[in-house]
């Protein structure tokens, strides 16, 4: 397995490996994530730094995109998802792999932090905890603890609401 940065000929497979991760019982439906990663894809938040795939023999078997949004409109953060293994490479380290190679990426280019919105029993093991508990509100207070955050410099870590990329909608 090889982990490197998504180039726009990977886009087919990305899609591929997401319909198949977020496909319910019927696979002729497009799941909304598709289209979620097009239109993140060509948003203004998206950067290429921050799109990285898991390829076995040339093969986009899993890719994770960061994308930026906003704390109160003012301050630039990564919002982190989707995260898409292929069904049969989930449970074998792609989707690990890729969370360590996205954190990377995130310190090499001096992030602040990054937020998402998940499974707090799945992404705590990456060092995700509650972004609440440092001064960071989703747009949906519901979301409560699954909305986390991942530091990597204190310091410079923004507080207030926060805004996903404009393709999230929220």
């Amino acid at each position: 397995m090889q982990i490197r940065q998504e180039v726009f000929d990977d886009r087919a497979g990305i899609y591929a490996v997401t319909h198949a991760a977020f496909s319910k019982d019927d696979h002729l439906v497009e799941p909304m994530e598709v289209g979620l990663v097009q239109q993140l894809f060509e948003c203004d938040g998206y950067s290429p730094t921050f799109s990285l795939v898991a390829t076995n023999d040339k093969t986009v078997i899993a890719h994770v995109i960061a994308t930026w949004g906003t704390i109160d409109g003012k301050h630039k953060l990564l919002g982190l998802g989707p995260l898409v293994v292929a069904p049969e490479f989930q449970s074998k380290g792609a989707g690990t792999a890729l969370m360590q190679a996205i954190a990377d990426r995130a310190e090499i280019e001096h992030v602040a932090g990054i937020v998402l919105l998940g499974a707090t029993g799945y992404y705590k093991r990456f060092g995700y905890e509650p972004a609440m508990a440092r001064g960071i509100f989703p747009s949906d207070p519901a979301w409560g603890d699954n909305f986390m955050v991942r530091v990597f410099n204190e310091r410079a870590l923004p507080t207030g609401r926060y805004r996903y990329a404009a393709p999230f909608g929220c």
